[in-house]
């Protein structure tokens, strides 16, 4: 497991950045977005991990403000989306997968975004493709139709996590069609042919931030099973344990890569946090909470043996 005087010290140090950062002044700048090691990456980290309770308050007032004020509140699909004054083009273009993490945080910390910036859920709703899932690139609206699994479960997970009631006809339906798109490509799979879309999903990440991994399609399918009433796809998710594994130890789920790889496309400057639970073939606490509660759902004959 992560060393715990690392980790806590580490939080310390995101939440002291958190408090004292000047990068929410400047949301048309390079600040705002710094992949990694920017404002919110660490209170992306900070929720994954179940603490988004320790971001100072400042920082989410900053934040909704950020949203409320420095975003364009429309995906631009065709020129008639696209900002016509002067200060709105200045205004940060959101998509699907990012406006969805950011609205994870600001729920789980406490805030009522449905109430505050009805927008977000609203955005998120309208954009499902006849697949079932999301896709943050345009023109998958205008031309193919067809959804990317990285650009679909943070809204899925939105809507399914925060939700404190019952569902909308139109939220149920968001959830049964996105359930839909993930058994119809086998968590991982093409549904053309079959094979893995990218082999690096079938490797457990943490922290994920926007991107995608098997478990996290698993838990999904799991917690829309508990929470809709609706019949668990077992064999996918029996499956999914079989792909999972080599990652499984007697003491938990190891990591199987770092979505912030210094040799792989994003890579780039991280900060302590993201340092000391991220780390390659160590066993983690948080995905290992994830598949328990997989197994959880799916029953006591299934275990990590």
């Amino acid at each position: 497991m992560e060393t715990n005087q690392t980790i806590r010290l580490a939080i310390e140090e995101s939440v002291k950045f958190l408090a004292s950062t000047s990068q929410w002044e400047t949301a048309h700048g390079e600040d705002t977005r710094r992949k990694w090691d920017g404002a919110w990456w660490h209170m992306a980290a900070l929720y994954e991990m179940g603490e988004a309770k320790l971001i100072p308050e400042s920082a989410i007032i900053k934040a909704k403000w950020l949203l409320e004020t420095q975003v364009w509140q429309t995906f631009v699909i065709s020129a008639d989306d696209r900002p016509t004054s002067e200060s709105d083009k200045m205004k940060l273009d959101c998509c699907h997968c990012e406006l969805a993490v950011y609205y994870m945080i600001l729920m789980e910390y406490g805030c009522d975004l449905d109430k505050e910036l009805p927008w977000i859920r609203e955005w998120l709703l309208k954009h499902q493709l006849p697949d079932g899932g999301l896709n943050c690139e345009p023109e998958a609206y205008t031309h193919s139709k067809k959804s990317s699994m990285v650009s679909t479960l943070p809204p899925l997970e939105a809507i399914l996590w925060h939700t404190n009631r019952e569902f909308t006809e139109q939220e149920a339906a968001f959830l049964d069609e996105g359930a839909r798109y993930l058994v119809e490509h086998r968590l991982v799979c093409s549904k053309q042919n079959g094979t893995v879309i990218d082999t690096e999903w079938l490797k457990p990440c943490f922290p994920r931030f926007f991107e995608y991994d098997i478990l996290r399609g698993m838990s999904f399918l799991a917690e829309w099973s508990r929470r809709r009433n609706k019949a668990l796809p077992v064999g996918l998710l029996v499956e999914g344990l079989e792909r999972l594994h080599v990652f499984m130890t007697a003491k938990g789920l190891r990591i199987g890569r770092q979505v912030f790889d210094h040799e792989g496309t994003w890579g780039g400057q991280t900060f302590p946090l993201l340092e000391a639970v991220a780390g390659k073939g160590r066993v983690s606490h948080y995905l290992t909470r994830q598949l328990d509660r997989v197994l959880e759902q799916l029953g006591p004959q299934y275990t990590y043996a």
